[in-house]
């Protein structure tokens, strides 16, 4: 299963800091959890459980017809399940935990998710899988779960999936994971108070299986089953077994060996010095004794070390265990940096060039899986068109860098898992724009500067009351309900930022920006707005100072998921600058009004590098750019500046 997230091992250091007071308490313990079915599979032959950890710390389950909450018992060990190669279970009598409902004899096909943490919301198609209750509290205690390596377990051949879950008064946390396998393409949609995402799959197992066989090399093609149409994590495959634990050794049990070596040696001789988003900027080097020590230069673990104790295995690199999981001296700092390290290795995003490297950016999105080895399976999960955003749990730490499948609201209102994901809903009824704050068309006030969040870059900052940016000629395609989030950081005590469609001429609300512990530690507010469909000056507003903005993220998901905004087969006729095909492969057509002659432009990158620059023509050649998201950057001869963002497939 999926280890503690990077923002876990983070929130340990920043809980009293995000969490409201006690009179302030948010959450809900009454959070209404809907299952779809976007499948040919009926609704009977789909099985749902819910387990996890009470407020008590006691192991439950949640029976999903009438929403209660019960303690785990092995009272309830009393349904007969397969004997697999003589196993019969703990118990001895191949009894298993009844506690499984039909979706179709679940009301509605929704329960009542209580205050739960280390939750799983498990389905499975065709029969229930087979778990057996150890107690509530104690040793022993909870449940076991399927395993896929264990050739005699009951569950093997029975297709599911997970969501993985908490529900606390801190709000709702929650992702669809591909951490150990995929079996079916899943989705979940949350929504909140002004707040609503999705994140899941876009195609169909049949269309998923054949794009992931057609974008890994030889090494991974063995981690996919034909026949069930199940991908498997590689290292959890024999193939990538190394010979321990009781494994016999495969061809590619050392897969990353080569590049873990030339890290361990590089980085003897020279400082590895690496930015790692709100962690800070961490330096060091492996020592005489095969240690790996840096020391945080600054951001939320300045001062504080971070131990690697020896080069990690390959294994140990795919799952971020081991030596990569392992508290040493000062225990938080060493898991954070360990997920980092594995986070990188992933991506191969560690520099083992001859040349110095310098400070490295662990977070430059458009530098990850660059360059073998990598994960090419946890790399597939991020390709255009697999995953909503481009966004999912690929391996245990995918959320550094924010690339993970995660879902989070403190007022959340709704949870809705849908089985079969969001194959088949047509993507042109979402809408999703980030604007980057540096990057408005027109200021007053404000000043650029550098920014340490995910991505890098810049952000706007020393903002004073009554300071604005505008965004010039912002399509809203369809009229309905639009969600406003904005990236902000505040070391005082926040304030308030507002947004308005032609120079106020439309008011789009108020949103409270809260106290973050630092100019530079993020986080995310929103606000939802009705807007009437149509082309507007969109702009922000300083009500108060006391914050920094990074970007603005303007979205409607709207029956299907919230698609990446692209260009039409060809250019729309009222925008004065656009772009197609896009995403874009080669070459970057570009439709321009006739003001926008004698201009220049910049192709800036993710951690605000101008990657290309020159006089504006028609097209653009963006074919040797690495893949990832792109900025367009243009200004006109009168010092006006226009933006557009592309993917480089």
């Amino acid at each position: 299963m999926k280890k503690p997230s990077l923002l876990a091992l983070l929130g340990l250091l920043l809980w009293s800091i995000l969490l409201p007071p006690r009179s302030q308490a948010q959450g809900n313990s009454s959070l209404p959890f809907t299952i779809n079915n976007n499948s040919t599979t009926a609704d009977a032959d789909l099985y749902v459980a819910i387990v996890g950890i009470d407020t008590n710390n006691n192991h439950v389950w949640v029976n999903a017809a009438n929403s209660q909450v019960l303690p785990m018992s092995t009272s309830y060990n009393t349904v007969t399940g397969p004997t697999v190669n003589g196993n019969t279970g703990p118990g001895g009598n191949s009894k298993y935990a009844a506690c499984f409902t039909k979706l179709s004899a679940i009301p509605n096909k929704t329960f009542t998710l209580p205050f739960i943490a280390g939750c799983r919301v498990y389905i499975s198609r065709g029969q229930q899988l087979y778990f057996y209750f150890f107690g509530a509290s104690g040793a022993p205690s909870g449940y076991t779960a399927p395993n896929p390596q264990n050739s005699s377990d009951p569950n093997t051949g029975i297709i599911y999936e997970t969501i993985e879950l908490t529900n606390n008064s801190g709000g709702f946390f929650g992702n669809t994971t591909r951490v150990d396998a995929f079996n079916f393409p899943m989705g979940l949609e949350l929504t909140g108070n002004g707040y609503y995402k999705k994140t899941g799959e876009l195609k169909s197992a049949a269309d998923i299986v054949s794009a992931y066989k057609a974008n890994v090399p030889t090494e991974f093609q063995g981690t996919v089953n034909s026949s069930t149409g199940v991908i498997t994590f590689p290292s959890k495959t024999p193939a990538f077994q190394d010979g321990t634990n009781g494994t016999t050794a495969g061809p590619y049990g050392n897969y990353f060996k080569s590049y873990l070596d030339a890290i361990w040696a590089k980085y003897k001789n020279e400082d590895l010095i690496f930015n790692a988003g709100n962690a800070g900027v961490f330096k060091g080097r492996v020592g005489a004794d095969n240690r790996l020590v840096v020391v945080g230069q600054s951001g939320a673990y300045n001062g504080r070390t971070g131990i690697i104790t020896r080069e990690p295995t390959t294994q140990e690199a795919f799952e971020g265990k081991g030596v990569l999981a392992t508290r040493n001296s000062d225990g938080d700092c060493d898991l954070v940096v360990q997920a980092q390290l594995t986070a990188a290795v992933n991506r191969h995003a560690v520099s083992v060039a001859s040349a110095a490297a310098g400070q490295q950016n662990f977070y430059n999105v458009a530098g990850f899986y660059q360059t073998a080895p990598m994960n090419y399976y946890a790399r597939f999960w991020h390709l255009p068109g697999i995953s909503v955003n481009n966004l999912s749990y690929g391996f245990a730490y995918d959320d550094v860098a924010d690339q993970s499948s995660t879902l989070q609201t403190p007022q959340p209102t709704k949870v809705v898992a849908t089985w079969g994901g969001f194959v088949g809903q047509a993507s042109s009824t979402g809408f999703s724009l980030q604007l980057e704050a540096e990057n408005y068309s027109v200021k007053s006030g404000m000043q650029v500067e550098a920014c340490s969040d995910t991505g890098g870059g810049q952000d706007m900052g020393y903002i004073a009351a009554g300071n604005y940016l505008v965004f010039n000629t912002i399509n809203f395609p369809t009229t309905g309900t639009y969600t406003i989030e904005y990236r902000v950081a505040s070391g005082a005590s926040g304030g308030t930022v507002s947004s308005d469609l032609n120079a106020g001429a439309i008011q789009l609300g108020n949103t409270a920006i809260p106290g973050t512990g630092g100019w530079q530690n993020w986080t995310t507010v929103s606000r939802t707005a009705t807007i009437s469909a149509g082309t507007y000056n969109f702009g922000v507003y300083a009500q108060t100072a006391g914050y920094n903005i990074n970007w603005i993220r303007i979205s409607k998901p709207s029956g299907a998921r919230i698609a990446q905004v692209t260009a039409p087969v060809g250019p729309p006729n009222d925008d004065p600058l656009s772009l197609y095909p896009n995403p874009v492969a080669d070459q970057l057509l570009l439709a321009t009004a006739p003001e926008l002659a004698g201009s220049t432009y910049r192709v800036v990158n993710t951690v605000g590098q101008a990657v290309r620059s020159g006089a504006l023509g028609a097209s653009l050649d963006v074919a040797a750019l690495p893949a990832g998201l792109y900025l367009l950057v243009v200004t006109t001869k009168d010092q006006q500046t226009l933006s557009r963002r592309f993917t480089k497939l």
